[in-house]
């Protein structure tokens, strides 16, 4: 979903159009981003660095700095999309474009939102936010803050925070209504819909789901992007309410019309999620067709990277050659760009060894001292008299007994644990219980019990061989996780790594049991 959010917000971002006085820089701007793009990438990158020499003013640089930004990231190559980014920066400061400067801050947030570089990716956001009320259109400052509502909307869902996530959305529908210069106001109110939609199925409310996927559709229709993958989108998301209220046939049937426009448009982000939702359908009704699906979406993860990995060292190698090229005719300014391109190379290198040597150092020191289980107890320094307001020494005996008989059950896995229905399971006083979790564990019972499903899910990891093919989201939820982020925060925490770099060490090292 961040993957499909962040693709249309820079679709908005790139078809903010100016006048222009060269016809040459608008038709070979327009062709580049509207065919080459996805079409012939080096064709396009080539003609970025063309269009910059051809613009006649910083607007016109800015956008091709932009466009270079996307192409990149879009491949992988975000050490150099970001760099693209800062120049049109740079020269958006210089004009005091705020729009401009609100679009470049944007797309930073989402950038690096999907770098999973959080913190940074919300100071960009911020700015966004706050450049984007200088706008002086109004027409212009409502339509981008329209988008930017998505932008505001994907970061609280990383914190789960689904309700805050549709008051962002909602508030940007308002926005879209009240500009009147969006070129496709439908479309963009049904992106927004369909966003709702998926809120109200993370917070399992069925009807508010049904009736915005419903309107998102019907806006769909009515806008000049009927044939979008967005279709597809919201068949998916309509499939799924009817699964949640049990209304298998019909949730069949759209989750077929969702395959059909996926296997159409050949978008990739609309394939992978409708093959996870056919995936969990037949999860526990058809082993043999999840197998089917769970191989299509295995297969089409690695035809994307290598896709995209042959791609992206192409165009690295073409950016490398153009320096080379035109070196002779800017031999000063050229050796001032190699010099900052070696260094960013070399540190992006340094810092990936060194990132891959830390998340050893950790994983190691994760599975050899604490061997899947739980770490030592230790119990802080107690007033004296303490125990005596709680309980007696043999109650609590009593309880570290029934502690341990707990964490041997695996009920810890459920995912709508809490206090008093342990306490209630137990049969123990749940201050009681809270008291002795926080003496013998050194932790509070959330940290106690998210410990217990990570050490689970490492331990089976260690184990079984087979978990290691599996998707994070499945392993969330096997590990008793309401939602794939919550499980990867937590799991990172816990072991100090995120869950694809200890399963990746684990491939690479098949001897650590």
């Amino acid at each position: 979903m961040q993957l499909k959010n962040t693709l249309l917000l820079f679709a908005c971002i790139l078809s903010y159009s100016l006048c222009y006085s060269q016809q040459s820089f608008e038709s070979i701007y327009t062709e580049t981003y509207q065919v080459l793009l996805s079409s012939n990438p080096k064709k396009a990158l080539s003609n970025t660095d063309y269009l910059y020499t051809l613009a006649k003013n910083n607007t016109d640089r800015i956008k091709t700095r932009m466009l270079k930004a996307h192409l990149l990231y879009q491949y992988g190559i975000n050490n150099e999309a970001i760099n693209a980014l800062k120049q049109a920066d740079s020269l958006a400061l210089l004009d005091k474009d705020y729009a401009l400067q609100a679009k470049i801050y944007g797309f930073m947030a989402s950038l690096y939102r999907e770098s999973e570089i959080y913190d940074i990716g919300k100071t960009y956001l911020n700015k966004a936010v706050t450049i984007s009320k200088k706008i002086k259109d109004e027409s212009e400052m409502y339509r981008f803050q329209g988008n930017l509502s998505q932008e505001l909307a994907c970061y609280e869902l990383l914190e789960s925070n689904y309700s805050k996530a549709i008051l962002h959305l909602k508030k940007g529908i308002q926005l879209f209504e009240k500009a009147a210069s969006v070129s496709d106001k439908n479309y963009q109110i049904a992106i927004n819909d369909e966003l709702i939609a998926r809120n109200y199925l993370e917070l399992h409310k069925a009807d508010s789901a049904l009736y915005h996927y419903e309107k998102a559709a019907k806006e769909l229709q009515g806008s000049l992007s009927y044939d979008n993958p967005l279709k597809g989108f919201i068949y998916n998301g309509l499939a799924k309410v009817y699964v949640l209220t049990k209304d298998y046939k019909k949730a069949l049937l759209h989750y077929k019309k969702a395959e059909e426009i996926a296997e159409k448009s050949d978008y990739s982000a609309l394939k992978q999620e409708v093959y996870n939702s056919l995936m969990e359908f037949y999860k526990k009704t058809d082993s043999k067709k999840y197998i089917t699906y769970n191989e299509k979406n295995l297969k089409l993860a690695k035809a994307d990277n290598d896709n995209k990995k042959v791609i992206a060292d192409d165009l690295i190698r073409s950016i490398r050659k153009n320096h080379l090229d035109s070196q002779s005719k800017y031999q000063k300014h050229k050796l001032i760009i190699i010099g900052i391109c070696a260094s960013s190379i070399l540190t992006t290198i340094a810092l990936y060894i060194y990132k891959r040597k830390q998340d050893h150092k950790k994983i190691k020191a994760f599975i050899e001292n604490n061997k899947v289980a739980f770490t030592e107890e230790t119990e802080p320094e107690i007033k004296k008299d303490a125990s005596k307001e709680y309980m007696s020494e043999a109650t609590e005996n009593a309880i570290l007994e029934k502690l341990n008989e707990f964490e041997n059950s695996l009920f810890y896995l459920n995912k709508t644990l809490s206090l008093n229905s342990v306490a209630s399971e137990l049969n123990i006083n749940h201050r009681y219980l809270s008291y002795v979790i926080n003496k013998h564990k050194s932790k509070d019972f959330a940290g106690y019990i998210n410990e217990l499903k990570i050490n689970y899910i490492v331990d089976c990891l260690k184990n079984d061989p087979s978990y290691l093919k599996y998707k994070i989201s499945y392993l969330a939820d096997q590990a008793g996780f309401a939602s794939h982020t919550r499980f990867t925060i937590t799991f990172k925490k816990i072991t100090g790594v995120s869950p694809l770099a200890f399963i990746t060490y684990l491939q690479n090292n098949n001897d650590v049991a």
